[in-house]
């Protein structure tokens, strides 16, 4: 056959074979309209008649494990395994307090520190599976190994705002520039002053594990059996359940702090002592003796009227006797700059209370740290409570001997403290639906004695 001819025989089949596949697709595009329903037509564009509002992501169940310092690795394998028995993710998560030297807009001094001091900034470390989960993905997809999320009492108090960059000295010593991403409403980041991504720690030299994070167990029965049956239910280990009500006892994070009883900048000296500046001492420093308590080191200004108020009801209760002023003249007191006794390495950071003069120790001896049970008379325990203090008898190492200002009143919270609890009250609980939720990473960087 001729070429030209057979060409056209194939040219010929392939026009059929078109024309039958656009038969057989308007067919089935026929029967599709048939089977759907009428869309309307649309006339003209959307107009916003309200400004949209971002949701807060789904509640959702999260339990934090700990032990006094670091967190062992018995109690993370323990933690871990409890987690998977009862249909938990679980991650370990970190915390510490650095140094935060500046902050900067469009590289224009917004805070600086005095030099060689810096400002303590309590920081939690979470997984970002974890903060897309329980924070919302809106906050997990800004945490880099460059930025941090600043809650907004600290941004506050800073005059920070989203975009500025901070220059932070932590562990390893080297000043490191990060941008804040977010400024984010602090129930929602659990109260912390910073939140950083694992990687972003990674470049500061936070690397201290100090928390096992479950979220989502099937269900909460789940998890308590789970952690019963994992021997974590005991004294030596600090379980937070966020659904959990209020603990009388229980104190209040760096940016309430520092809210309340002003931002000091602080220097670590070569022998490991710490000096703070000297415009914050002499603003909230003030000396003066208070019902037998001479507090020759000095106390927070802020804290004074809360301590009187307490010193005379125990007086005027006939409680002075369970008060050993020799002891707390001493051995104890109130303003004492240095760090935590249960993390005295300056690399990790944790300051103590006493830097603030927001604390008060007496009767070191038979309510010494880790002294179980305290022998602090409980009625004195709760008008301190009354006064604003919370009593580091239920700390997780006890410290009978510490009271703690925090600002409201705790002698009517029902809880089922280990040491001297608050009596049910039907009247006045005082608990008001608030839970652990909103302060579940409120202590990082500022632990108890």
């Amino acid at each position: 056959m001729h070429a030209g001819a057979v060409d056209s025989l194939r040219s010929c089949a392939v026009r059929r074979l078109t024309a039958l596949l656009l038969l057989g697709a308007a067919l089935l595009s026929m029967q599709a309209v048939a089977q759907s329903p009428t869309v309307p037509t649309i006339a003209s564009g959307a107009t916003a008649t309200a400004r949209a509002v971002r949701l807060r992501p789904p509640v959702i169940d999260i339990v934090t494990v700990n032990n006094s310092g670091e967190l062992t690795a018995a109690n993370a394998s323990a933690a871990v395994a409890a987690a998977r028995d009862a249909g938990a993710a679980a991650a370990i998560g970190r915390s510490a307090s650095i140094g935060m030297t500046e902050v900067r807009r469009g590289g224009n001094p917004v805070q600086i520190a005095p030099a060689g001091f810096a400002y303590p900034m309590g920081v939690t470390v979470l997984p970002l599976e974890m903060v897309a989960t329980t924070m919302g993905p809106s906050i997990s997809g800004l945490m880099t190994a460059d930025t941090v999320v600043m809650g907004q009492l600290t941004a506050s108090l800073r005059g920070a705002a989203a975009g500025d960059t901070v220059t932070v000295v932590a562990a390893n010593g080297t000043p490191t520039t990060m941008t804040v991403a977010l400024v984010a409403d602090d129930a929602t980041i659990g109260g912390t002053e910073l939140l950083m991504s694992p990687a972003a720690a990674d470049r500061l030299g936070v690397v201290q594990s100090s928390s096992v994070v479950m979220w989502n167990p099937s269900s909460r029965a789940a998890i308590d059996a789970a952690l019963s049956a994992h021997g974590l239910i005991n004294t030596t280990v600090r379980i937070r359940r966020s659904w959990e009500p209020f603990d009388p006892d229980s104190t209040i994070g760096m940016a309430q702090t520092k809210r309340a009883l002003g931002e000091f900048a602080y220097r670590v000296n070569g022998d490991g002592s710490v000096t703070l500046d000297s415009t914050w001492l002499s603003t909230y420093i003030t000396y003066g003796a208070i019902q037998g308590l001479r507090l020759s080191s000095g106390c927070n200004a802020q804290v004074r009227p809360a301590l009187q108020a307490a010193m005379n009801e125990v007086v005027a209760a006939g409680l002075a006797g369970t008060i050993n002023y020799a002891d707390a003249n001493s051995a104890g007191g109130c303003f004492g700059p240095r760090f935590n006794r249960l993390t005295p390495d300056s690399s990790v950071g944790f300051l103590s209370r006493h830097s603030w003069g927001q604390a008060i120790d007496t009767n070191t001896q038979g309510s010494c740290q880790g002294c179980a049970p305290p022998d602090m008379n409980c009625a004195t325990v709760r008008i301190f409570r009354k006064h604003g203090f919370a009593w580091g008898g239920n700390f997780l190492v006890p410290d009978g001997m510490h009271f703690e200002w925090v600002g409201d009143p705790r002698d009517q919270y029902s809880y089922p403290s280990r040491f001297c609890p608050n009596p049910a009250s039907d009247a006045a609980p005082l608990t008001n639906g608030d839970t652990l939720r909103a302060t579940l990473f409120e202590d990082a960087g500022l632990t108890p004695e």
